[in-house]
């Protein structure tokens, strides 16, 4: 696996907030100022039931999701880049702006994060000419032989993590999968999702830029040693 090849296929970060922005007529056309002061660029804002959408394709595809829950009275904000162009500061920065244009159009002094969460998904080269055999000979030790029980020709397979919270830390729940790309299976597929289940005190920040650094961080990190093979 070559960690300097990675390319990031997908970028997203979700909360859910409380108190509920409450979505209207008013709000709707609010929101669409606010993103719009904030630097952002959108060709498409629906108003769909208890919703807000704004999105655009170009430069590359950005979407900004707010919410009112039911029947649960939360409210949430996601961004998600199906296929950022820029790199991963590029949508922090936007995922940023987004953030605030939210808390612009409505603003909460004591505002909760129940909840967050957030995916990336990265694509790798690989030096071998199929991606599960550099995954399941060179880095598990296993051999082509023991999968010839199944019967037939492996087209791909991968990996499943699921990491616990350390005790004394921000709690965090990560799951990482890694896959050989089956639309090119000389490539290795990485999706790491960050789970924070714990609300936040009154007022505390969204933290967008150190919640997505941190997942960066560890996919730099710890998950590129183990691809690799060394130790961290």
């Amino acid at each position: 696996m070559k960690p300097h090849s990675r390319l990031v296929v997908f970028a997203g970060i979700n909360f859910f907030t409380n108190p509920v922005p409450i979505i209207s007529h008013q709000s709707f056309l609010a929101f669409q100022q606010a993103v719009i002061s904030s630097g952002l660029d959108f060709i498409r804002a629906e108003n769909p039931k208890n919703s807000i959408v704004i999105s655009r394709d170009t430069p590359y595809p950005l979407q900004i999701t707010v919410c009112m829950l039911e029947p649960q009275p939360l409210g949430q904000i996601m961004v998600i880049a199906p296929q950022p162009k820029g790199g991963l500061e590029l949508f922090i920065k936007e995922a940023e702006a987004a953030i605030q244009a939210f808390e612009d159009v409505w603003p909460a002094e004591k505002r909760q994060i129940i909840k967050a969460d957030a995916t990336i998904r990265d694509l790798y080269e690989t030096s071998s000419q199929h991606a599960f055999q550099e995954l399941w000979e060179n880095r598990l030790g296993q051999t082509s032989k023991a999968l010839e029980a199944f019967g037939r020709p492996i087209r791909g397979g991968g990996l499943r993590f699921v990491l616990d919270p350390i005790p004394g830390e921000l709690p965090v729940q990560i799951e990482v999968k890694v896959e050989s790309f089956l639309m090119d299976t000389t490539k290795i597929f990485v999706e790491t999702q960050y789970n924070w289940p714990v609300s936040t005190g009154p007022g505390t920040p969204f933290d967008v830029r150190e919640r997505l650094s941190q997942m960066n961080s560890y996919i730099e990190n710890q998950i590129n040693a183990f691809l690799t093979g060394e130790t961290k």
